[in-house]
């Protein structure tokens, strides 16, 4: 299947598992709204593209995939929150604090959350444990939710620390879509691995969001914390080219070569996105986009 096939897939999934798994009520509508249409879709075609090179794509895969994206929804929808990072739009469209209200929001993550691990327990005793320790870790207090705290509560002073929270808030939920892909896989001899690899990609996909942010005017809290508006770019640049080295050297050493090529039609993207609003981020920065060394 194409990259196009996996996303509708996992769309029509995400609606089926909403549909069964909502009340009929007003919070069925905030969570279809902040959940549907997904957006890009990243971490649950990573559990696709890793599965594909394994031992093929199954039902256990879809439910993982699944279970992240709603687990990914859920932290964004929080994130935008007033308390926190005070979004009003996500994904072009308002915000759901501020299409429905504060209380809704904050609800409706919490339904998320919880509906991202009942999923979970819909995978087989021989991964359950596996996964379910891997996602907990990941997406607790020593992974995600430690990262957010540590990002609002301004520790990002030296880069050693910014790295840090990209870390934790972006590296560990890629990490464990690889990780638990493998388990699910029965793959466990690949984890040390695989999570070199969700390392490295996280590290380069929050590199690259907060350099794509850069494009469009923001906020005050994003401007404090965007690294290209406070560390040297070509330390910056350095970190996001050799991070890629890692991630290709690592799959083409163990023959991922769907998990690799995903990743490079990712980066090819975000490149070509760059290099098309490359006046805007040089006003603000001294960098050249073609430093960047995004290809294999």
């Amino acid at each position: 299947m194409s990259i196009k096939q996996w996303q509708n897939e996992i769309t029509k999934n995400l609606e089926d598992i909403l549909q069964e798994n909502l009340p009929d009520h007003y919070l069925k509508e905030v969570i279809n709204y902040s959940v549907l249409p997904p957006g890009k879709l990243f971490r649950p075609l990573l559990v696709y593209s890793l599965a594909s090179d394994l031992n093929g794509v199954s039902k256990e895969h879809q439910t993982l995939a699944c279970a992240i994206e709603l687990h990914h929804t859920y932290t964004l929808i929080h994130d935008d929150l007033p308390a926190m990072d005070n979004d009003d739009l996500r994904r072009g469209r308002p915000s759901s604090h501020i299409k429905f209200n504060q209380w809704s929001a904050i609800l409706a993550g919490d339904a998320l959350l919880n509906l991202s691990y009942e999923l979970l327990a819909n995978l087989s005793p021989t991964c359950l444990p596996a996964v379910l320790k891997d996602f907990s870790l990941s997406c607790g207090a020593q992974g995600l939710v430690l990262g957010q705290c540590m990002d609002l509560a301004n520790e990002n002073d030296t880069l050693k620390k910014l790295l840090k929270i990209h870390e934790l808030k972006t590296a560990r939920l890629i990490q464990t879509s690889l990780s638990c892909s493998a388990f699910i896989s029965q793959r466990n001899d690949i984890e040390v691995k695989l999570k070199e690899i969700g390392y490295a990609l996280g590290i380069v996909f929050q590199l690259l969001d907060d350099l794509c942010e850069l494009i469009e005017d923001v906020n005050q809290h994003e401007e404090e914390i965007n690294p290209f508006l406070h560390f040297k770019t070509e330390e910056l640049t350095q970190l996001i080219n050799t991070n890629c080295q890692i991630i290709f050297s690592h799959t083409q050493e163990y023959k991922l070569i769907n998990l690799m090529n995903y990743i490079q039609s990712y980066l090819t993207k975000i490149n070509q996105k760059l290099l098309k609003n490359e006046e805007k981020i040089v006003q603000k920065i001294d960098i050249k986009i073609n430093q960047l060394n995004l290809q294999k």
